[in-house]
């Protein structure tokens, strides 16, 4: 299991919606979405406000 299976758990777990975390990182929830799936990266600085809204809430 790598970090982000770890983190997308973590948010399942504490019921965060991607909308939620999309509007504090300010992108879409498609986004989130596809960054969870795999279909595709965001830059470190989004990742980071990713894991510091889980880790915080």
């Amino acid at each position: 299991m790598n970090i982000k299976d770890v983190y997308f758990l973590k948010r399942r777990q504490k019921k965060i919606s991607m909308q939620k975390i999309a509007k504090y990182i300010g992108c879409s929830q498609s986004l989130i979405s596809r960054y969870e799936t795999g279909d595709c990266g965001m830059v470190q600085k989004k990742i980071e406000l990713y894991r510091e809204y889980i880790d915080k809430n």
